[in-house]
């Protein structure tokens, strides 16, 4: 059985050098209009979480919250370490894996570079990073949950086509 996943770069945040704790950057006002444009396609495109997982860094757990503030239906964001920046691959994938076996429905993440581009890379049968994944795009991917065969890249979308 197939299922699809998105991911979801957070939006654009402070500056890593102005801000005194990385983990504790927060959106800024180019964020927020990023994050309600990602909505609006979502909504347009009837596009909808069966499941929303997220970072704990400030500016993932933001984006998600905001996220699902702005869509109608949008479930509430669910915090996993494993998303958090430097996890190793691994791990992540899997976490993925057994998120997706508890998930009817596209489940959807919530994190950051280069952790997001390794982890969609590794789902599409690659070791080395073949996508780049921009702050607030979206890209959706079909896997089996239950195989490790390659995935399928469905689409990529960069926040500044969704208008």
């Amino acid at each position: 059985m197939t299922q699809q996943i998105f991911f979801l770069r957070h939006a654009t945040a402070e500056d890593r050098l102005l801000a005194p704790v990385d983990a504790d950057r927060t959106l800024i006002d180019k964020g927020h209009r990023q994050t309600r444009a990602v909505a609006r396609f979502c909504q347009r495109q009837t596009l909808l979480p069966a499941r929303l997982l997220c970072s704990p860094l400030v500016r993932a757990l933001e984006t998600a919250v905001q996220f699902c503030d702005e869509l109608p239906d949008c479930p509430r964001p669910q915090v996993v370490d494993w998303l958090k920046i430097d996890t190793p691959t691994a791990q992540a994938l899997a976490g993925l894996r057994e998120q997706a076996a508890q998930t009817d429905g596209p489940l959807w993440l919530v994190g950051h570079e280069p952790d997001l581009s390794l982890l969609i890379s590794r789902l599409l049968g690659s070791e080395l990073p073949i996508v780049r994944i921009k702050k607030a795009s979206l890209t959706c991917l079909e896997i089996e949950p239950d195989r490790s065969t390659p995935g399928r890249l469905l689409w990529s979308i960069p926040c500044a086509l969704m208008g």
